[in-house]
């Protein structure tokens, strides 16, 4: 009797673990990545302007401030708004030297360091900028970068590139598995963070000495490209 309750027990359980796994979901998960290339729309330019004095803090900073009060009046000069000018940076440094000889460091002075960014909304005017700037007492011209301010209403054909090229390669490694592609379960996309990530590849960096000669220097906006990925599972049979 027990020896027949248990083999009713067995297949019973043996029976359930069939059901379990016919019910069992497939599924196929794929991306897909697209890119689309769009002109510029706007320019982000960094300046900096850097002051040093041996002895005085407030000298170097005063002077500093006489640099970048032009710098900035040169830039609103060419219709550059308020609200696209920001201070990015400011800092006082007492700079040291080391000594290897007597094994101390030698105080140098005060190192005095002012950032700006800028917001160019009309392209022909950067080389224009950048000149003013220098020109005004920038010491360094630390980046010059052609992106796109709004990035997001460039993207709607990327995003149906993408699902194209998840759905093309889903049918794809479905037909040489062997097993019927079925509706989508489950659909993400992916934007990397952050604007740098649609800016041209003709960004710039300079030292002021650098452009010294006078001469403009030709900057070309080229294309942004913006990439956007979709992450979809499909069911399969």
């Amino acid at each position: 009797m027990k020896r027949s309750l248990l083999l009713i027990a067995v297949a019973l359980l043996a029976t359930a673990s069939l059901a379990m796994a016919e019910k069992t979901t497939r599924t196929l998960a794929v991306t897909g990545t697209a890119e689309v290339a769009v002109s510029p729309d706007i320019c982000y330019m960094t300046f900096v302007v850097t002051t040093e004095h041996k002895t005085s803090a407030v000298k170097s900073y005063k002077k500093n401030n006489e640099l970048m009060t032009e710098v900035s009046a040169a830039i609103r000069e060419l219709d550059i708004e308020s609200k696209d000018i920001q201070t990015r940076n400011f800092s006082i440094t007492p700079e040291y030297r080391w000594i290897e000889k007597t094994n101390k460091r030698v105080f140098e002075g005060y190192e005095v360091s002012h950032t700006l960014f800028i917001k160019v909304r009309d392209l022909e005017k950067v080389s224009d900028i950048l000149d003013a700037a220098v020109t005004a007492g920038a010491t360094q011209v630390s980046s010059v970068t052609f992106t796109v301010e709004n990035p997001k209403k460039y993207l709607v054909d990327a995003r149906v590139e993408a699902i194209k090229a998840a759905r093309k390669k889903a049918e794809l490694m479905a037909g040489t598995a062997g097993v019927k592609l079925l509706k989508p379960m489950s659909i993400s996309e992916y934007e990397p963070g952050g604007y740098y990530r649609f800016a041209a590849q003709a960004n710039v960096a300079f030292d002021a000495t650098t452009l010294s000669g006078g001469e403009s220097v030709s900057l070309e906006p080229g294309e942004v490209k913006l990439s956007l990925t979709v992450n979809i599972t499909y069911e399969i049979r």
